[in-house]
C-alpha cells in the first residue's frame, strides 16, 4: 500500500496515458515570457507522465532532482523515473490543477498549485488532492524540475 501511495503522490499534477484521461490547468497563464515557459514545462511534464515517455521525463528532470513526499520521505531522479514506469494496475481518470501560480527569479522559478486526481487502482476508485511547490531551474536554455514538495489535502 505504501508503494501505491508514493506512486500516487508523485503523480500530483500529472496523469497516465489512458482513454478518457484529462489534464486541466485552471488559471490564467503567467504574464511574462519566462513564466509562460515554465507553465509550458508543467504541461509537458503532465503529458510525459500520461504517455509514460521516459525519455521526455528524463530531460524534464534536473540531474539533482529532489522530491519530498507528503509523508516527509525524499527521493531523487533515478527513483522518480523508476516509479513512473508503466504500471497496468493504475489508470488515471482525470487530473485538474487549480490555483497554479508561477514566479520567476532569473534562472529559477517557483510554481505552486492544487492538484486534484481521480485514479483507478487495482479496480478501485481513488480521489486525491495535493498542494505542491515545484522549483524549476533554467539550464542550457531549457527549464527543468529541480525540486518538488507535496502536501496531501484531507478530503472535504
Amino acid at each position: 500500500m505504501k508503494t501505491i501511495v508514493y506512486y500516487i503522490i508523485i503523480m500530483l499534477f500529472i496523469s497516465l496515458n489512458t482513454v478518457g484521461a484529462q489534464t486541466a490547468i485552471d488559471n490564467p497563464k503567467p504574464k511574462t515570457e519566462e513564466g509562460r515557459e515554465v507553465f509550458a514545462v508543467i504541461t509537458k511534464w503532465a503529458d510525459a507522465v500520461r504517455s509514460r515517455d521516459m525519455k521526455a521525463l528524463d530531460s524534464l528532470f534536473e540531474e539533482g532532482l529532489i522530491i519530498t513526499t507528503a509523508d516527509g520521505k525524499t527521493r531523487g531522479k533515478k527513483e522518480e523515473l523508476e516509479l513512473l514506469k508503466p504500471n497496468p494496475e493504475i489508470r488515471t481518470v482525470s487530473i485538474k490543477n487549480e490555483d497554479v501560480k508561477v514566479r520567476v527569479f532569473g534562472e529559477a522559478a517557483v510554481a505552486t498549485g492544487l492538484n486534484k486526481m481521480q485514479l483507478v487502482n487495482a479496480g478501485k476508485d481513488v480521489n486525491l488532492a495535493f498542494r505542491y511547490t515545484a522549483v524549476f531551474v533554467k539550464k542550457e536554455g531549457r527549464w527543468q524540475l529541480a525540486a518538488l514538495h507535496t502536501a496531501r489535502m484531507q478530503p472535504q
